[in-house]
């Protein structure tokens, strides 16, 4: 048989490359009136895809690994050609996170530190902030820089040359960009179609063009996990062996995700290190003295012009009782499912989970050494802020670390008491997570919503609050509509100070609504959410579906609500 009609896996996995591209050419068909020049560009990449499926199935097999480049070279020209034109369109960034680096750099570039301003919603680059604000329990939001300070700092050179336009975007965008060619370059050839095919999916590209800061750290996580066990092998290559360490420092200095992973990768230096015969201690300090370089290097300079300032931005994703979000566990309570949440509780089984995964891997690390980056995202799926992206972020650098890392051969005893505190740990874990969900410290009931004359607006809600614990609860109140984010604590009619309510205390309490706080389209559901930060806690109403109104989407509701001004009308909600 000829040998271009010797079908594998490889022609159907380079298949879906191709047939990637198509699609992004036909989901960019509706765009053209963002860009005049997707009117051709669409067609030509859905085109461009088809054509390369067929390639892929006739081209002679000495000429795969050229058609394999220019499948790359497609991905990232059609990932561009895609996400530039909206891009440029922009006017606002769509996270906090993106608006506060931008800013930081700004105030770098001026001569002020970023760490000790406060960032208001006048200085920075979104619209309608409030929409994309984090919120705190007690009623707040974070108002100041809260990343180590490479997330501005590798984007002051852009500034200088002059790049201000939602810089920070493109400078994302670039670093997937540079993540993608690193792991089609780092991948062993019969895998590299995973590069093109991550680069074209949308939960990784959408995001990091759009505000998703996490892309800057990518590439440089992609380096630490490549032969990352090289450290502790003295015939590895001078730059295989520093490589991991001082390229994990410099993805800690830019963001805290990062150092979820810093104990894995010690613990795995460990293992290395008795396997190869070296004395482990040494090798472990070795590591985290290169781990430790570049961060300080990167952060000691603000660390010295404000240490305070510093360390409260810092920490303060840690230390501060920003409101549950996420696609994580605390969907439970989010979406009404269960109505009560205690954070700390739910942080601590959290972090117990991670000693368990821990425990895991170095019980088990012949079998997990190619896998723990894998299963990270498992723990990272239980605290109360589990964001898609922390779901996602180590897949990349999980597939560089299970490809390119040696077997374990010759693995030493499994210690038997190990296994026992594994279970040890893992039950008190589940323990507190399931115990985070239950005792309800308040209960919240809607009872009256007035809205708009048109109903695109809510104007003011009446709840009912009911404090069962033996402490006073001063509540903040919050409604979530569908997927969107909340737009802002809600004022207390009367009280502008807000309420407090004593022990066993009933409350019926009428509140207005911040500016944007559009009501659901119909049968679209919608729940109350009340925190407070002392006792910490969050509790919801239970989810029901939006009876009034058209069954427009948001979007057209919020076109028509800016061209109206409307009197308010009423209804009960009961039930």
């Amino acid at each position: 048989m000829d040998e271009r009609f010797a079908p594998d896996a490889r022609h159907a996995l380079w298949t879906l490359v191709w047939f990637a591209v198509m699609a992004v050419g036909i989901n960019s068909w509706s765009s053209w009136s963002q860009w005049e020049g997707y009117a051709i560009a669409a067609p030509l990449v859905t085109l461009i895809g088809a054509g390369g499926i067929v390639a892929v199935w006739v081209v002679p097999t000495r000429w795969r690994a050229r058609l394999e480049h220019v499948a790359m070279a497609v991905a990232l020209v059609t990932v561009i050609v895609a996400y530039a034109p909206s891009m440029l369109a922009q006017r606002f960034f769509n996270t906090d996170a993106a608006a506060f680096n931008q800013r930081a750099v700004v105030l770098l570039a001026h001569g002020h530190d970023p760490y000790r301003a406060v960032f208001h919603a006048a200085n920075l680059a979104l619209s309608n902030a409030p929409n994309y604000w984090t919120y705190l329990l007690n009623g707040g939001h974070v108002d100041q820089f809260s990343y180590p300070a490479g997330a501005f700092v590798l984007q002051l050179p852009l500034q200088l040359l002059g790049v201000t336009h939602l810089a920070t975007n493109w400078l994302d965008l670039a670093a997937w960009l540079a993540a993608s060619l690193l792991l089609y370059r780092l991948a062993p050839p019969s895998v590299n179609w995973l590069a093109p095919l991550l680069l074209l999916t949308s939960v990784f590209t959408f995001s990091f063009a759009h505000g998703g800061t996490d892309a800057l750290f990518v590439p440089f996580l992609l380096m630490a996990a490549y032969h990352w066990d090289d450290f502790v092998r003295p015939s590895a290559m001078r730059w295989s062996r520093w490589l991991s360490p001082v390229a994990l420092g410099i993805a800690c200095s830019i963001k805290q995700t990062p150092w979820f992973a810093v104990p894995f990768f010690v613990l795995g230096i460990a293992h290395e290190a008795r396997l190869e015969g070296v004395v482990v201690a040494r090798s472990v300090v070795r590591y985290l003295g290169w781990v430790a370089l570049p961060f300080t290097i990167v952060n000691l300079p603000f660390a010295l012009w404000s240490p305070g300032a510093w360390w409260r931005g810092v920490t303060l994703p840690l230390r501060e009782p920003l409101t549950p979000d996420g696609q994580g566990l605390v969907t439970l309570v989010m979406h009404g499912v269960v109505s009560t949440l205690h954070p700390a509780q739910l942080q601590l089984g959290a972090a117990l989970a991670v000693v368990t995964l821990l425990i895991v891997v170095w019980r088990w690390y012949p079998a997990m050494k190619h896998a723990w980056l894998f299963a990270l995202p498992l723990v990272l799926y239980l605290p109360s802020r589990s964001l898609s992206s922390y779901l996602v972020d180590f897949i990349p650098a999980a597939f560089i670390a299970s490809l390119t890392t040696r077997p374990v051969v010759n693995p030493r005893p499994r210690d038997p008491r190990s296994a026992w505190l594994m279970l040890g740990v893992a039950v008190t874990s589940f323990g507190l997570i399931v115990n985070s969900f239950l005792g309800s410290p308040l209960s919240v009931r809607v009872d009256h919503v007035k809205v708009t004359r048109v109903g695109l607006r809510f104007t003011k809600l009446e709840v009912t609050l009911v404090n069962h614990t033996s402490a006073p609860i001063r509540p903040h109140v919050m409604v979530v509509v569908g997927s969107s984010h909340p737009v802002g604590f809600w004022d207390f009619v009367g009280n502008p100070g807000g309420v407090v309510l004593a022990p066993g205390m009933t409350e019926r309490v009428w509140l207005r609504a911040p500016a944007n706080a559009y009501t659901p389209a119909r049968h679209e559901n919608w729940l109350v959410e009340v925190t407070s930060a002392s006792p910490a806690f969050l509790v919801t109403s239970p989810a029901r579906q939006w009876r009034r109104g058209p069954t427009h989407s948001l979007s057209e509701e919020r076109a028509l609500a800016s061209a109206s001004t409307e009197p308010t009308t009423g209804e009960h909600v009961r039930g």
